[in-house]
């Protein structure tokens, strides 16, 4: 099943963080709704690392805004996140990087 909310449009509307003392090692993803509901998404440490991953380096949304810079580095990180370490430290190497 799929729900589908809008998230409202006036700040803030989007938080992340740790979920609190009594769940270490948790964080929580929480979104407000035009609505006016409150949603929290619990996350472990790996998949909140990965969601942090999958945002971090990826440009702002519009297509008419984006290169094909912005793409390819989106697509870099995106194999990057499912890649094993020989691989990773190959990309390292093309890309001119430090071998540890």
């Amino acid at each position: 099943m799929t729900r589908e909310l809008e998230a409202r449009d006036t700040d803030p509307c989007v938080s992340y963080g740790p979920a609190g003392k009594n769940r270490p090692g948790e964080f929580t993803l929480a979104v407000s709704t035009a609505d006016g509901e409150r949603v929290d998404i619990g996350f472990g440490e790996h998949a909140m690392y990965r969601l942090w991953m999958e945002v971090r380096g990826t440009p702002w949304p519009w297509p008419d805004h984006e290169s094909k810079r912005d793409r390819l580095v989106r697509e870099v990180l995106h194999l990057a996140n499912g890649a094993d370490e020989e691989t990773l430290q190959e990309a390292i190497d093309v890309l001119g990087g430090r071998r540890e």
